[in-house]
């Protein structure tokens, strides 16, 4: 029983996390040794191929509309509790600012695109994967939105968060797509292949730009509340993730992806955030790499209980 466990174990690292960790190793690598900076690679992926992926996915995506709701309901209740979490911490904390606000936004804010996507299609396969969709859309319109007005803190011009959520690619690649669904009007032939061919470059991309957004991370600056985040995001995040999962009726390949995009790391487009608007970015950069070394670890075990 025991070896049987081990074979399981070692499948997961080698069939699962070995691809992601290469891919963003070699990010890494590039970064450091070659000098890549990611902040161009990253404009190509969030202007041009993370919209192909999700327009494309959308319009192929064969989902019980049942199983859908109940992910969506998952993923609201899931961010809801675990920001009312993340507030409470900070406050009991003493934290005041743009590190009270930084706290709450990376707590929500879940590496579930360029880390999640590829993880539930290596371990769930094509099904997983449109599941796994369905959460990062709605962690990045919703999650997207709330990070930006937490970032802006209160100022008088806090519509700003809805302006730019409005002006983002991906919601314009999800409003086309569901426009496309609904009406049949669509792209077809070597056009439709050409989107799609630029939504699966997305996937090692995404990997590419985290390793080399890791690489420019120095997690020593504000090592306690970096610590506190990664406890609550790592640890407390896949203990709520499973008793919502039971409440909301999730069951079956729905119910392991649930789990499993609710205990990702921290979003790296986090540090964007907290650079545009001056919200705790050293703080932020360190709970990105540092809830992402952590998942190195939790993500194995629960992935070896939920295949």
């Amino acid at each position: 029983m025991a070896w049987h466990s081990l074979q399981a174990l070692a499948d997961i690292l080698l069939q699962v996390l070995a691809p992601i960790v290469l891919m963003a190793g070699a990010g890494f690598w590039l970064q450091r040794k070659v000098g890549v900076e990611p902040k161009n690679i990253n404009r190509i992926v969030y202007f041009v191929l993370s919209p192909c992926l999700v327009y494309t996915s959308i319009l192929g995506m064969d989902i019980d509309t049942s199983i859908a709701g109940r992910i969506i309901l998952f993923a609201a209740l899931n961010m809801l509790l675990m920001g009312l979490a993340a507030y409470g911490l900070a406050r009991r904390a003493g934290y005041e600012g743009g590190l009270a606000s930084a706290f709450i936004f990376t707590n929500i804010q879940l590496n579930n695109g360029n880390y999640g996507l590829p993880l539930n299609l290596f371990a769930f396969g094509a099904v997983g994967f449109a599941y796994a969709l369905l959460f990062f859309m709605f962690n990045t319109v919703i999650g997207g939105a709330t990070s930006i007005y937490l970032a802006i803190n209160g100022q008088s011009d806090s519509l700003t968060a809805l302006q730019r959520t409005i002006r983002q690619p991906i919601i314009l690649a999800i409003s086309l797509s569901l426009f496309s669904r609904l009406t049949h009007i669509a792209p077809s032939g070597s056009m439709l292949d050409m989107l799609d061919m630029a939504g699966k470059a997305a996937i090692p991309v995404f990997l590419l730009v985290l390793g080399m957004s890791l690489a420019k991370t120095d997690v020593r600056l504000n090592l306690k509340p970096v610590l506190r985040l990664t406890t609550l995001r790592m640890l407390a995040s896949p203990l709520l993730a499973l008793v919502l999962a039971m409440l909301t009726g999730l069951t079956g390949p729905a119910f392991s992806v649930g789990i499993l995009q609710a205990s990702m790391p921290s979003a790296v487009n986090t540090i964007v955030i907290s650079n545009e608007f001056d919200a705790a970015p050293d703080f932020t950069a360190g709970a990105v790499l540092m809830t992402t070394l952590a998942s190195l670890i939790t993500l194995p075990i629960l992935l070896f209980f939920l295949r």
